[in-house]
């Protein structure tokens, strides 16, 4: 038990250590969830659905425990400014983190309900967006392994493609033949789908935002 005289008495690095290695399979968990979801927005594949939803709980479950745990250190543990600015940013990311899984979860479900509608006109265009908000996940679980204060602006790059994305599908939906042409729960199912990822995308970049507003001690909110 994580809980225990042994944790506080050991040296905080060793500590970050561990915790971070949590963090960051935490982060895997949630990208292999994020691909799952993928293979069933792509269509067909009823399979899939239920393994998103069974990891999601996983995910859960693993989110409160690091929860309880950054918590328990905040609150038990002496430690200088710094250790403490890197436990808040352990607790915000995977925080962040929880949310693009529940995303995740989201856009499996919409995927089955879509499932009558494939292939989407719009299908390589969701797509391509998925892909980008994948990139985004990796780029900042990869600026968390390395505590990379500098990756915020590669990822606010790459998530500026996502937002043009969601504007150009958002537009062929509503705004083109599509509308007149696509049922309309095919349509609603899209947007939100787009919506999903936007906001997903959005979470990837919060995690790398975490990590240079901790090094500097300010609010990322």
């Amino acid at each position: 038990m994580w809980k225990s005289l042994l944790v506080l008495r050991r040296p905080f690095h060793e500590e970050q250590r561990a915790l971070m290695l949590q963090v960051l399979r935490l982060g895997s968990m949630v990208e292999e969830s994020l691909c799952l979801a993928r293979a069933v927005l792509a269509g067909p594949n009823l399979d899939l659905a239920p393994q998103v939803r069974l990891g999601d709980n996983r995910i859960d479950h693993l989110y409160k425990d690091l929860e309880e745990r950054c918590l328990f250190l905040l609150s038990h543990r002496t430690s200088n400014q710094q250790e403490t600015r890197q436990l808040i940013v352990y607790l915000q990311a995977i925080r962040d983190l929880e949310r693009i899984g529940d995303y995740c979860k989201d856009l499996s479900s919409t995927g089955e309900r879509l499932l009558p509608y494939q292939p989407l006109v719009v299908r390589d265009g969701l797509l391509m967006m998925l892909d980008r908000s994948r990139s985004l996940l990796a780029m900042a679980l990869e600026a968390l392994s390395r505590n990379d204060a500098s990756a915020g602006q590669r990822l606010i790059a790459l998530d500026d493609l996502v937002d043009q994305d969601y504007a150009d599908i958002y537009d062929q939906l509503t705004k083109g033949h599509l509308l007149q042409s696509m049922p309309r729960e095919a349509v609603v199912l899209t947007t939100l789908a787009i919506r999903a990822l936007e906001r997903l995308a959005d979470h990837a970049v919060n995690v790398s935002r975490r990590i240079s507003h901790g090094a500097v001690g300010a609010d990322p909110s």
